[in-house]
């Protein structure tokens, strides 16, 4: 008899929630895409998957969002896309492409009920249809001619000398770097010379064929590069546009050397580059604070997995074979005096498998001030990176944490409050490397664990970092 009672209780239960479940479904009619997905795709999406922009296809029509629902699915439920590299542990970001947790919600339930399109009369007031262009540039200067890059050097590095025109001083409050040759490009910095150094450039200009000059590891003129430089380009870097009432000041007179580190490993046939520069100068209308630099940089010795060959010299896997691959041991040395650190630390110590292998350097803060901005960069080897204020402290504050590294998503983040600094404060730069098994190259090709120090190839490694400030 109880039994009977519980078989009656249940099924009066499952019509009642089969009838809410049916009121529901009519009060909360499926998103399609105009009323809902389209808008979130303009402020997520767009700002790469539009028409020449850095992604590979566009999402700009409802239809080849539609047809791309399943991978979209893939992509929202992994937290791949849109790629925001800033870990849990960084602070709150300008301009942060996260997805919020209702957006993920419609886009799921949108992808569930068949990716509907609905009708467009359905798209509210006030939704984004299109992404947000950036403002008109003020000055836009590329090279004078196009170059192309040496198949010989599988790092061409080629310097280029960009007059802005400067009649008077003035702040930069952004810019835009365009590569016109993309699949090549490793990375560009932007160095300011002074007018009286302008001389100097234009000479080694003249001094070889083609446009600009060979300049692996440096311009070869007096310049602000990464310290008080302008700016730099590195795969998945938007537009950089300063936060509000900051600029990098300019001299009248100066110009802007351009060094662009081309990668020639994907270059079957001669690829001709035009790499162009928009600036967005001070309008004027509000003061202007001048950005300051604090750069950080740690050694970089990451060994091979197992036992270190010290006596055979030509073990890719030895330190003196990496040194003669890079030719740069004055930086690789360099680093180990300033961070206090020795080489034999590093060589000496357990690394496991080498798939942890973390290197860091902490500097002296020298004057009191605001943190608005941090950048780190490493190569295809990093795992992870951190930039930390006064660690190790109660008041340890992480300025920037990338728990996952992708070489292929840098980029330049600032603060959504500023964080003050001050004199004597610690800055502590963290890179952790992977170096446990192949990798894929810039070719795609797998790159086998070697010794990897200081070098500027996209096969060797940096740690490297910036903190953007402005004193108090």
């Amino acid at each position: 008899m109880r039994i009977k009672k519980f078989a009656v209780l249940f099924t009066v239960l499952a019509v009642g929630f089969g009838c809410f479940a049916i009121v529901n479904s009519q009060q909360t009619p499926a998103p399609t895409y105009y009323s809902h997905v389209e808008q979130i795709i303009a402020s997520s999406c767009l700002g790469c998957h539009v028409t020449g922009g850095i992604a590979t296809f566009s999402l700009e029509k409802p239809e080849t969002v539609k047809r791309l629902a399943s991978g979209i699915k893939y992509s929202v439920e992994n937290n791949l896309m849109p790629p925001w590299p800033p870990g849990p542990e960084s602070p709150q970001m300008l301009h942060e492409r996260k997805l919020r947790a209702e957006d993920k919600a419609t886009l799921l339930a949108w992808i569930a009920a068949g990716a509907p399109l609905g009708d467009v009369s359905q798209r509210p007031a006030t939704s984004p249809i299109q992404s947000q262009p950036l403002p008109t540039p003020d000055r836009t200067v590329a090279m004078n001619e196009g170059y192309t890059p040496n198949k010989a050097l599988s790092d061409d590095y080629r310097c280029f000398l960009l007059n802005p025109q400067l009649k008077n001083d003035t702040y930069v409050t952004g810019y835009d770097i365009v590569p016109g040759a993309r699949k090549l490009v490793h990375h560009i910095i932007l160095f300011t010379i002074p007018e009286d150094s302008v001389p100097m450039a234009e000479s080694m200009d003249r001094a070889q064929d083609g446009a600009g000059w060979q300049c692996f590891g440096g311009p070869g003129v007096n310049a602000a590069g990464l310290s008080g430089g302008l700016g730099f380009w590195v795969p998945g870097a938007d537009a950089t546009i300063f936060p509000a009432g900051t600029g990098r000041f300019l001299k009248a007179g100066s110009q802007i050397i351009m060094q662009v580190h081309y990668n020639t490993a994907n270059m079957s046939n001669p690829v001709v580059d035009l790499t162009k520069l928009a600036l967005y100068f001070d309008s004027g209308e509000i003061a202007i604070l001048p950005l300051r630099d604090q750069v950080l940089a740690a050694p970089v010795e990451v060994r091979c997995p197992g036992e270190y060959p010290a006596t055979d010299t030509s073990n890719p896997c030895n330190r003196t074979f990496a040194i003669q691959q890079t030719m740069m041991a004055q930086i690789a040395n360099g680093i180990h005096s300033v961070c206090r650190t020795t080489v034999d630390q590093y060589q000496t110590r357990d690394i496991g498998d080498g798939s942890a292998q973390e290197m860091n350097c902490t500097y002296t803060i020298r004057a009191n001030g605001l943190a608005i901005g941090v950048t780190s960069h490493m190569h295809v080897r990093g795992a992870l990176t951190k930039i930390e204020l006064n660690p190790d402290t109660p008041k340890a504050t992480v300025l920037l944490q990338i728990p996952h590294w992708d070489f292929n998503w840098q980029g330049e983040y600032f603060f959504k409050e500023p964080i003050e600094i001050k004199s004597d404060d610690k800055l502590r730069i963290s890179c952790t490397y992977d170096n446990s098994g192949p990798v894929p190259g810039p070719d795609k090709k797998p790159l086998e664990p070697r010794y990897l120090t200081w070098g500027e190839g996209t096969t060797d490694e940096m740690c490297l970092g910036r903190v953007s400030f402005i004193a108090k």
